[in-house]
């Protein structure tokens, strides 16, 4: 070959390029890239994850939530916001409620909700999937075993947080038992209650309020009685006593029960879980044995 030919076959190899860059350049402007930025859903394997604090190591928790969490968080009360919002007492708290904390729209969609266990796990494991335009570019833990450390550590200073029993193992202080009753509806109630309701209520004699007031001995009192919570209109007007019937309405659909009432909790759809925590709550109730 001589230099005319390489001239040639460099001449064509440009004209080449540019022919591929000119056609992909007026395809991208006659058939745009339709994909959105982010996901509009997921189909995330953990939705239906149980998370057993019983068995989360605090220690390990803290000691993963400083490597993996202190550069945005802090964890002390009354701590300074970071990149991300101070997490102390986080645990039971309503979600993208720290005043004076931006949080993206997606975020802002889960505020009827609170940061249980289960929705502490779900974030932790891919933040992007929970609220898709997150400002939180952290990619998650992959490991359970660590996402259940670092909620057992989170829980540890989250004052307000329910108290959450293993399965497997019994109440250390028995004093704290409000009831021996081993009837198995009884005591399937207790967990479906720590499940779906200890996040805002207790169920102790002379418990706490917390954002919902405390339900022992609820069975036969007077509705919006309790002298140490501030209750919405429409239950003060409910000038009646709480029956079994009123629970399970509650229940099932409080805003349906009672319009424009604070609780703001979707309600518990299984008429089984109803009728267990119901059993559970009649067992605290002995004006409402009779």
């Amino acid at each position: 070959m001589d230099s005319f030919d390489w001239n040639r076959l460099a001449v064509a190899g440009v004209f080449s390029v540019c022919v591929l860059a000119g056609a992909w350049g007026i395809g991208s402007v006659m058939i745009r890239d339709t994909t959105p930025f982010r996901p509009a859903f997921f189909i995330d394997g953990d939705q239906n994850e149980h998370i057993d604090l019983a068995s989360g190591n605090v220690t390990k928790g803290k000691e993963l939530a400083a490597q993996q969490c202190s550069l945005c968080h802090t964890f002390t009360k009354d701590g300074p916001q970071k990149i991300g919002p101070n997490l102390y007492d986080i645990m039971g708290s309503q979600i993208a409620s720290v005043p004076g904390f931006y949080y993206s729209t997606s975020l802002k969609k889960h505020d009827i909700e609170y940061w249980n266990a289960q929705n502490l796990n779900l974030w932790l494991s891919r933040p992007m999937n929970f609220a898709p335009d997150t400002i939180m570019a952290y990619p998650g833990v992959p490991s359970t075993q660590d996402r259940i450390n670092i909620i057992a550590y989170l829980k540890s200073i989250s004052p307000s947080a329910p108290a959450i029993e293993s399965k497997t193992t019994p109440t250390a202080n028995k004093q704290s038992e409000p009831t021996k009753d081993k009837n198995p509806q009884v005591v399937q109630g207790k967990e479906d209650f720590q499940r779906n309701c200890a996040v805002c209520h207790t169920d102790t004699q002379n418990g706490n309020a917390r954002l919902g007031p405390n339900l022992y001995n609820i069975i036969n009192k007077p509705i919006a009685s309790q002298s140490n919570y501030t209750y919405s209109g429409v239950l003060k007007n409910k000038k009646t006593n709480w029956t079994e019937s009123d629970l399970d309405q509650l229940i099932e659909n409080p805003q349906k029960w009672a319009p424009g009432s604070k609780m703001i909790y979707k309600g518990v759809s299984s008429a089984e879980v109803r009728k267990n925590i119901i059993s559970y709550l009649r067992s605290l109730s002995p004006q409402g044995n009779h």
